[in-house]
């Protein structure tokens, strides 16, 4: 059931490929999920995509509750999540929360989500406010008010915004959302079928929510829930991890990369047609490109424009 009133189950789905340290941190946090008003059971499912560093026997030590999906090496992100919700599914939580295994929070993260789902109906989708696990903190993912023809996002906070987290409150309208930290009512998958795996490594997340918006589902954020990332393990090739101009260029034909010109190409079609996505997928790499320039040519520019 995903009813509050009951108690809710939760299968908590985690990709991860050799981060055995970080992994055993975001697990840790899940142990210490605390419950006031609504308690839950959250069952982490952990889908191991072919790591070789010693995850598995850290699992079976560590954490010998967790369901363990094991993949061949060439799941990626997508299918790794898709695999994890299919478990879920096998195990009847009625909630499904994705979370990247670089991640950490409070405990009471988990509580508060459950909070909000409540305030945004049955229905609703609740995604996490990201921000750096560092200090000072730095906003990277704080919700989406609107999204163009062009499929240009207009963030609430600017990403690499400082912040003050006490400054942090309240639940709004998302068009989109980031991967790192969304409850999703189970039955929503029933509805509108698993993640598109066409989409490997990156925007798959972000493609799903922003069908759900379009076909009237409440897609929110919670500026209540935080989740923290290490901004390095994310997004390798992204301008803001200042590449070399190389591996800039690689990164376009690479489909794992953020950059893969195939995933954007793909995805602004999906959305905006043959010739419009295809036009947009050109414009949006002449940005890449643009935005590269700046961090080399004038990084207090761009420090000023983050």
């Amino acid at each position: 059931m995903n009813t509050i009133e009951n108690r809710p189950v939760i299968g908590a789905v985690i990709p991860t490929f050799n981060r055995k340290a970080s992994l055993k941190q975001i697990l840790t946090c899940l142990q210490q999920q605390q419950f006031s008003l609504h308690p839950a059971t959250i069952i982490p499912i952990v889908v191991v995509d072919g790591s070789t560093d010693g995850t598995l026997e850290m699992l079976a030590t560590d954490f010998p509750s967790a369901s363990i999906v094991l993949g061949d090496g060439n799941w990626w992100y997508t299918r790794s999540i898709n695999e994890g919700i299919k478990r879920a599914r096998q195990l009847d939580c009625g909630f499904i929360l994705t979370l990247n295994d670089d991640l950490t929070f409070s405990p009471d993260y988990v509580s508060i989500l459950l909070k909000d789902y409540s305030a945004g109906g049955p229905d609703s989708v609740i995604g996490s406010v990201s921000l750096s696990a560092g200090t000072p903190r730095v906003i990277t993912f704080a919700g989406v008010s609107k999204v163009t023809r062009s499929l240009k996002e207009f963030n609430y906070i600017p990403k690499f915004s400082a912040i003050s987290e006490e400054d942090l409150s309240g639940l709004k309208p998302s068009v989109v959302l980031s991967g790192r930290g969304i409850l999703y009512p189970a039955a929503i998958f029933d509805r509108f079928g698993l993640y598109d795996e066409q989409l490997v490594q990156y925007s798959s997340e972000t493609d799903f929510t922003y069908t759900l918006s379009r076909n009237g589902i409440p897609v929110m954020i919670s500026y209540n829930a935080r989740v923290y990332e290490n901004v390095r393990l994310t997004s390798a090739g992204a301008v803001y991890n200042n590449p070399s101009f190389k591996s800039l260029i690689r990164s376009f034909s690479n489909r794992y990369s953020v950059n893969s010109f195939k995933k954007t190409r793909y995805y602004s079609i999906k959305h905006r047609g043959a010739l419009a996505g295809s036009l947009i997928a050109l414009l949006r790499t002449l940005g890449i490109l643009k935005n590269f320039a700046l961090v080399k040519l004038k990084p207090s520019s761009w420090s000023k424009k983050r």
